[in-house]
C-alpha cells in the first residue's frame, strides 16, 4: 500500500480479471460413443491435458468432430463444440486446395487456440495450431501399423506436422525421427513429456489385489506385460522366452498379457486364446484403470519387450508400482525409467531370457523400490499440463489475430 506524505492512500481495486485464453482440445478419443469407455494412451494424455489446463490458467473447451462410424457428434455435449464435417476429410482437402477446412470460422470465432492431441490438426486461417506428434512410426515401419487406409493416414500426420504452429513431442528420443519423417523444422518443435496420475504411487488394498487375481485366475508374482496386441510390441519373442525359462520359474509364475487386440497380430491372438487353456500363460482384454492397477501389484516383474515406442506410458507405471524392469533397450525407455531396468536386445532372445531370471531373482530391496517411483515421481500430468501451457502462451504472445500462412513449412 502506498505511503504519500506519511498516511496511507488507498486505490480502487481492479474487479475484473484479464479474461483467460480459451484453448480448443480435440476430444474424440475421450468420447465414449467412439471409444466405448476403452480409453487408450492417447485418450489419457488428452483427458489430463483438459483437466490439466483449467487449473494452469486456461479456460478448455473440448472439440468434437464427426467420424466416418456413422455416429455424429452434433449437437456437441454442453460446453464444447463440434467441427461440421469429419477431420480426416476436412484435412485431406486443405492438403490439396490449401484452403482452411470448413466451418473454420465458427470454431476460430469461440478459441484462441487449437491443440491436436489425435493425430489429426485442422488447417486454420487466424487461429494458432499446436500439434501432438508421439512417433514417427506409421512412416518408419509401416508393417507395424494398421493396413486399413495406411497411405491415407500417413498423409494426414504429415499433413497435421505442416498445419501446426508447434509440434509437442513426448520424448528427447522420438525428435530426430518426427524431423526426419515430418519434416518439420526443429526450431517448431517443443518436448512435453507424459505423466502419471498420482494414484498410481499408492497401493490398491490387499483384498482388492486378491479378488481382482482371483477372478482371473491368478497368483501373485507373475511376469506382467501390457499393450495393445499389435507387431511392434514383440510379444511373439515373450512368449519364447518365457517358455524358455526353467520349469521352475515357470511353475512358480504365470504370464500375463494386458491389452485390447489391435491389429496385424491373428496368429498371435489365437496361440494366446490356446494358451489361456493351461493357465499359464494368461491373456486379459482391455481393464480399466483401478483393475490395471491391482494387476501391476499383484505381478512380481514387468516385462516389455517393445521393437519401438514414443514414450512407453505402461514402463512409467511399472516404475510408480515399483516392480522390477524388464525393457527394450531403446533410447526412449532409457530416457523415461533411467538405470532402473534391466536392459535387454528387443532381437536377442537369449537376452531376454537372462533378463527375465535375473528380475524375479533380484531381491525385493526397499531402497530400489524407492529408487523406481522416485524416477516416475519426475513424469506427472501436473508437469505436463504445466509445460503444454508455456507452448501455448508462447504461441499466444506472437499471435496478431490476422491471417496465418497455415502452420510450417514442408510438402505433404
Amino acid at each position: 500500500m502506498p505511503v504519500i506524505d506519511g498516511r496511507c492512500r488507498l486505490f480502487p481495486m481492479a474487479t475484473d480479471a484479464p479474461p483467460r485464453p480459451v484453448i480448443g482440445i480435440s476430444a474424440n478419443v475421450v468420447d465414449d460413443r467412439l471409444t466405448g469407455g476403452r480409453v487408450d494412451g492417447i485418450g489419457m494424455y488428452t483427458r489430463a491435458l483438459i483437466g490439466g489446463m483449467r487449473t494452469a490458467g486456461f479456460a478448455v473447451v473440448p472439440v468434437y468432430a464427426p467420424s466416418f462410424t456413422g455416429i455424429r457428434l452434433r449437437p456437441p455435449p454442453a460446453g464444447s463444440l463440434a467441427f461440421a464435417v469429419p477431420l480426416p476429410l476436412a484435412t485431406l482437402l486443405a492438403a490439396a486446395t490449401g484452403m482452411p477446412m470448413p466451418g473454420a470460422r465458427a470454431i476460430e470465432a469461440r478459441i484462441d487456440l487449437y491443440h491436436a492431441t489425435d493425430y489429426r490438426a485442422p488447417k486454420l486461417r487466424r487461429t494458432p495450431v499446436v500439434a501432438t506428434l508421439y512417433d514417427a512410426i506409421p512412416h518408419m515401419r509401416p508393417e507395424w501399423g494398421n493396413p486399413r487406409l495406411r497411405r491415407t493416414k500417413n498423409v494426414l500426420l504429415r499433413a497435421a506436422a505442416r498445419f501446426a504452429d508447434r509440434v509437442i513431442v513426448t520424448s528427447q528420443a522420438a525428435v530426430a525421427e518426427i524431423v526426419e519423417h515430418y519434416r518439420v523444422p526443429l526450431d517448431r518443435i517443443r518436448v512435453v513429456p507424459l505423466g502419471i496420475e498420482p494414484g498410481w504411487f499408492t497401493r490398491p488394498a490387499p483384498e482388492e489385489i486378491r479378488a481382482v487375481l482371483a477372478a482371473r485366475g491368478l497368483s501373485e508374482g507373475y511376469f506382467l506385460s501390457v499393450g495393445t496386441l499389435q507387431p511392434r510390441k514383440n510379444y511373439e519373442a515373450l512368449l519364447r522366452a518365457y517358455d524358455r525359462l526353467p520349469d521352475a520359474i515357470r511353475n512358480e509364475r504365470q504370464l500375463v498379457i494386458v491389452g485390447k487386440y489391435g491389429w496385424g497380430a491373428e496368429a498371435l491372438r489365437a496361440e494366446l486364446l490356446e494358451r489361456r487353456r493351461g493357465g499359464r500363460c494368461v491373456w486379459l482384454d482391455y481393464e480399466d484403470d483401478a483393475t490395471l492397477r491391482a494387476l501391476y501389484a499383484g505381478a512380481g516383474a514387468f516385462v516389455f519387450p517393445t521393437w519401438s515406442e514414443g514414450f512407453g506410458l505402461p514402463a512409467l507405471e511399472a516404475l510408480a508400482t515399483g516392480l522390477p524392469i524388464v525393457a527394450s533397450d531403446l533410447p526412449v525407455l532409457r530416457e523415461v525409467v533411467g538405470d532402473n531396468a534391466i536392459f535387454a536386445d528387443p532381437a536377442d532372445a537369449d537376452a531376454l531370457v537372462e533378463a527375465m531370471r535375473a528380475a524375479v531373482a533380484s531381491v525385493p530391496e526397499q531402497a530400489r523400490i524407492d529408487a523406481r517411483r522416485a524416477q516416475a515421481r519426475l513424469f506427472s500430468w501436473e508437469a505436463c499440463a504445466r509445460q503444454t501451457g508455456a507452448v501455448y502462451r508462447e504461441l499466444l504472445s506472437t499471435s496478431t489475430g490476422g491471417e496465418r500462412p497455415g502452420g510450417g513449412a514442408g510438402a505433404i
